[in-house]
């Protein structure tokens, strides 16, 4: 039953937005503005750019990931069907994993179009040794984000000030990683210290577990109290 109930949701989050697009094109939108704002901003200051592509990279993608994570719960909220989707027995995991696996899609889909993007502007070489702690660094920021973004987005779904105070509760949670993530990617843009590099990664891995056990054990919780 969990895994059909979380299927359904799933397909019904992406075929909603094949037919709208609103979330893909707003946040590739969004990511190419801010790889152009950096590249105009940089251009020609004829100094070695790859020590700050590890910041550039998460802050434009915390910054284009927060336009897509509040509005998870959007269409449930709008048709105001959370209270019937609590009531089907074993739909709160079901549901939350559900949103999870959307987010994470959602959020890879415009990565896609950013991450190649700021390599070519930085002109970041990577060899092939490096590619795989490159996008499991990639996949591991980016659980760790919808896995807490889904949650917050639950809980202030129903607030009014929910697009402002999202950023705001969710940024802070997210410095571990985010640091962990940054100092990850500087190490393989150096090709230095691998086994320091994995340890960076093994955080994020331990922080994404904790954020995930966290926040499913809380969104039962969190389900009752806004439907």
């Amino acid at each position: 039953m969990f895994l059909s109930q979380t299927m359904v949701i799933i397909k019904k989050d992406l075929r909603r937005e094949a037919r709208s697009r609103e979330i893909s094109l707003t946040t590739i939108s969004f990511s190419i503005l801010l790889v152009l704002i950096f590249v105009f901003a940089l251009h020609g200051k004829g100094e070695e750019l790859s020590p700050i592509f590890p910041g550039i990279l998460w802050v434009c993608i915390l910054f284009s990931s927060t336009l897509s994570i509040p509005r998870t719960f959007g269409a449930e909220r709008d048709s105001g069907c959370l209270r019937a989707l609590a009531m089907i027995p074993g739909t709160q995991k079901s549901l939350y994993v559900g949103k999870l696996v959307t987010n994470i899609l959602f959020m890879l889909l415009f990565e896609l179009a950013l991450v190649p993007m700021l390599l070519v502007t930085f002109q970041i070489e990577m060899g092939s040794e490096q590619w795989l702690p490159f996008v499991m660094m990639l996949l591991s920021g980016t659980a760790g984000f919808a896995i807490l973004g889904t949650l917050l987005s639950a809980m202030l779904v129903h607030h009014r000030l929910r697009d402002v105070l999202l950023p705001l509760l969710l940024y802070p949670l997210l410095v571990p990683l985010i640091i962990s993530g940054v100092e990850a990617c500087g190490l393989m843009i150096s090709q230095s210290k691998p086994e320091e590099l994995w340890s960076w990664l093994r955080v994020m891995w331990v922080a994404d577990f904790i954020f995930f056990i966290g926040s499913l054990a809380l969104f039962g919780w969190v389900l009752k109290a806004i439907e």
